[in-house]
């Protein structure tokens, strides 16, 4: 992987282009914004330039050469100069001082774990995911401030990235802590998390803080056609459900999207039925709640959201080449026709304030109800 092959992100690149050309590189960063945007693609890349040997100059941009034996060190994320911190899994022992972090682990536990940066090797986009790993321990944190006290074994900058840092534990973030306060020479601490909030904001105080930006609908098209071979009707559909998250888009992939879309249509039709709709439209939605998936909940309301869009689209514009589910024209054209002239805007306002309140785990029945029979009022009213 290249600079080039990280989608969007252009401002941060830019920032971390002239700190390393001007020899500027801040002792500590924090890396923030949501999941799936490319932060630890872009603190992995930073990485690996700064140890590069026979680093390349193109147009003002320095990128490592890919070729040179640091470069295939980090082909791998071998590299002695890169340490990663990350939650484990509860182990068995008590954890002393004289507990390694992977002491407490099981053969299976450290098999997943190497398997998951076999996996981020290969893409630097992939998600860390270890089985029952909630929390960064005080022995990864320990081990660390020893191997910073060790003289480098390759010359270079080491480069430290806590993933997921708002899962420092409070005993760990103190200690971690300390080892801001006195910042190491040729040490780059790169914090990532897409919980700010959550860290100690004394640790945030000694960090530059590096802001990462949703990524556009354009650019996620980009990275799910060239990364996950998705045709461009489909990527355009999921790229739009992401909201700005490459990582949202691949979840979306492993659902019959076309059946959330299905679903979310039909409970939109079952309300506006004239006669008799209450029981089926409440049958309905027990049907999609029986799942107990949030994630699939939020998943239906974004399509009938896009698809409300679309129909508002077209009743404004009388144009269907801008709509995202180009194979519903015909029903989406029908649907503009006979309710364009209501107040699609303030029924999309209402989904999205639905989806906002599913995430805050408020009842979902009374949730999903309550929108239906709004919509109802908005659309035959």
């Amino acid at each position: 992987m290249a600079w080039n092959d990280i989608i969007g992100q252009h401002r941060v690149k830019n920032v971390l282009q002239k700190a390393i050309k001007e020899n500027r590189i801040a002792n500590s960063y924090c890396f923030s914004g949501i999941e799936g945007i490319g932060k630890e693609a872009v603190a992995i890349e930073f990485a690996k330039t700064v140890n590069c040997l026979s680093p390349v100059n193109q147009e003002g941009e320095r990128s490592a050469c890919g070729v040179c034996d640091s470069c295939k060190q980090f082909r791998f994320l071998q590299h002695p100069n890169l340490t990663f911190i990350y939650s484990l899994p509860a182990g068995k022992s008590s954890d002393s001082k004289s507990d390694s972090s992977f002491s407490k682990l099981s053969e299976e536990q450290i098999e997943e774990i190497q398997a998951q940066f076999k996996l981020k090797a290969k893409d630097y986009y992939h998600k860390i995911a270890i089985a029952n790993a909630s929390q960064i321990k005080i022995a990864s944190i320990r081990e660390l401030k020893k191997s910073l006290s060790l003289s480098q074994m390759q010359a270079g900058r080491r480069v430290i990235i806590v993933l997921r840092a708002d899962e420092l534990s409070k005993e760990s973030a103190n200690s971690f802590l300390k080892t801001l306060e006195e910042p190491n020479k040729d040490v780059t601490i790169i914090l990532i998390t897409a919980r700010q909030d959550q860290i100690l904001p004394t640790i945030l105080s000694r960090c530059q803080q590096i802001i990462f930006q949703p990524l556009s609908q354009d650019e996620l098209e980009q990275l799910l056609i060239n990364k996950q071979s998705v045709g461009k009707t489909d990527a355009k559909l999921f790229a739009c459900f992401a909201q700005g998250s490459y990582q949202a888009a691949l979840e979306f992939l492993n659902e019959d999207i076309k059946k959330l879309r299905k679903d979310a249509v039909d409970l939109l039709r079952t309300a506006l039925r004239k006669r008799v709709y209450r029981y089926e439209l409440a049958s309905r939605i027990d049907d999609i709640l029986a799942s107990k998936d949030k994630k699939k909940y939020i998943a239906v309301l974004l399509h009938l959201l896009v698809w409300l869009r679309d129909a508002s689209t077209v009743s404004l514009t009388g144009n269907i080449n801008f709509i995202v589910n180009i194979d519903q024209k015909e029903d989406i054209q029908s649907f503009a026709k006979n309710f364009g002239s209501k107040n699609l805007i303030q029924a999309i306002e209402l989904i999205e304030k639905s989806i906002s309140q599913v995430n805050k785990n408020v009842q979902n029945q009374l949730i999903f109800l309550n929108l239906f029979l709004k919509l109802r009022k908005i659309l035959l009213f």
